[in-house]
């Protein structure tokens, strides 16, 4: 291995697979990378699965992986919203804890439950409106959104609940095409309540800052491997990372080359495998 990389963060949805299909050869190179005593950070801006499902998904695609290696957007909200709650919890008893409206998929509530929240889902509320005030609003990905998530969360909004967005990517890749994403929905919200959420996942630092705090790893040792500029090389850029584009996704390697040097990946690689020189 190299004496300098020591982890990968791996973007999932157009790197390691496209759906319910493989990315060419990301199991292979990833494997390679184990086998060079590389540690893997999965790290997605779908927030609608939960760790496990999502390491679950991975092993369909050749890809062995643990819950514990994998970080998601909503993870990522959850854990703002935690720290948000310490910064005012001296204005509420000690064992406060906080309803929070889940938009989104499974993952969604999931983290929220894990960084102690009592997730609300649109589902749950009757017509009188919810039982208990709704403190947030943490809105990720679900393929099952509904106008009702939508428009409970802007009665929340409306009524002053802080608003976490888990991204904004205005696509997500299928094996048949590109179809909305998160982004378009945060967008209905906006336009429907004046608000402005604040985003967590990538672009924003944030997500790769506590990729980085989970390995215990300085920013200079780990590559962020993704496959659109937009999210996954920014947001690396953001976080001080090195990067590396990988062109199984949305990104091309002429729109990398037409971008200012400084902004450009570190690595423009066909597949993960053709990174291997980085860790051998």
């Amino acid at each position: 291995m190299s004496e300098s990389l020591q982890a990968l963060i791996v973007d999932l949805d157009g790197v390691v697979y496209t759906g319910g299909e493989p990315c060419p050869g990301a199991a292979d190179g990833l494997q390679d990378a184990r086998a060079h005593d590389v540690r893997l950070l999965f790290l997605t801006n779908n927030a609608s699965r939960t760790p496990a499902q999502v390491a679950a998904h991975l092993g369909t695609v050749g890809v062995t992986a643990t819950s514990e290696e994998v970080l998601t957007s909503s993870q990522v909200g959850a854990a703002h919203l935690a720290d948000l709650r310490e910064r005012e919890r001296s204005e509420h008893p000690y064992d406060w804890m906080p309803t929070v409206l889940a938009v989104g998929g499974p993952g969604v509530g999931y983290a929220l439950v894990e960084a102690g929240f009592h997730a609300l889902h649109a589902v749950d509320v009757g017509p009188e409106g919810p039982a208990a005030p709704v403190w947030a609003v943490l809105q990720g990905f679900g393929s099952e959104v509904a106008v009702r998530d939508l428009h409970e969360a802007g009665y929340a909004i409306n009524d002053g609940a802080h608003w976490i967005a888990t991204n904004t990517d205005a696509t997500l890749p299928t094996p048949r095409g590109m179809v909305p994403g998160n982004g378009a929905l945060v967008a209905a919200v906006a336009h429907g309540t004046g608000a402005t959420p604040v985003v967590v996942g990538k672009p924003h630092a944030e997500a790769y800052e506590m990729a980085l705090r989970r390995l215990d790893l300085s920013a200079e040792r780990v590559l962020a491997v993704g496959d659109r500029i937009d999210t996954d090389i920014d947001g690396a850029r953001a976080a001080g990372l090195p990067s590396a584009l990988v062109l199984t996704g949305v990104s091309t390697k002429a729109e990398a080359e037409q971008l200012p040097e400084s902004e450009r990946p570190d690595h423009v690689a066909d597949t993960i495998p053709d990174l291997a020189h980085l860790w051998r």
